[in-house]
């Protein structure tokens, strides 16, 4: 995937490139969710942030990368102009409240254990009498409530795999590409036991005040790029 980044980076080089008098500066907020988000070295980094930073540096615009709780990533967003969040599920229930880049990226959303024996499922109604960790305002945490699972809503994620190794939950709800990331940086393996019938897409998020001049041609690099990979 990096080595896919680097020749877009090298053949939008070679599109012309926008040019504005005003600098825009766009605040994006993200949370710790690797590989698609995550800090390194002091700086943001991961895969989405990489995509948004290439659209952004073709357009010309500022962009100011910062990691924060999930739920006021969102609030800010919602509140502040020219801010945008991300890697955000786009739902009906967030529709109306931003204005979307993207797909950035997807993933299923999956319920894992750490014991490789354990039980699988057709479907998540099946462990609805099992403790399961969730994360607060997360849509994937929203799914499977709507799937009929009793969440225990937790903020920070390595929270929920602690849980988890020491048995206060039983299993962990979170995305099918992040999750075992996260588990892996933690020296833990974890197994899906359920997996959702559709995959969801992440999204860039932004202010439902932002210029949709901005909106539109962030969208139209972005579908350059998908175009090239």
């Amino acid at each position: 995937m990096r080595f896919c980044l680097v020749l877009v980076i090298s053949l939008l080089c070679l599109l012309p490139r926008a040019s504005s008098e005003e600098k825009i500066a766009l605040y994006l907020f993200t949370e710790e969710y690797p590989p698609w988000n995550f800090s390194l070295e002091g700086k943001v980094s991961g895969l989405n942030t990489e995509l948004i930073q290439l659209a952004l540096t073709k357009l010309n615009y500022q962009g100011h990368f910062e990691i924060i709780p999930w739920g006021r990533a969102q609030l800010f967003t919602q509140t502040q102009s020219n801010t945008c969040f991300y890697s955000a599920v786009r739902t009906p229930e967030r529709e109306a409240l931003y204005q979307w880049v993207g797909p950035l990226s997807h993933e299923y959303v999956q319920l894992f254990s750490t014991d490789p024996n354990h039980p699988q499922y057709s479907h998540f109604f099946e462990a609805s009498k099992l403790r399961i960790g969730g994360q607060t305002a997360d849509a994937f945490t929203d799914y499977g409530v709507a799937q009929g699972l009793k969440i225990e809503r937790i903020a920070e994620i390595p929270v929920n795999l602690a849980m988890l190794q020491l048995n206060r939950i039983d299993l962990w709800l979170a995305g099918s590409i992040g999750g075992p990331y996260i588990a892996s940086l933690n020296d833990m393996r974890i197994y899906p036991v359920a997996t959702s019938e559709k995959a969801f897409e992440l999204w860039l998020a932004c202010n439902a005040d932002m210029s949709p001049d901005i909106i539109q041609k962030m969208n139209t690099v972005l579908e350059n790029i998908r175009v090239i990979l």
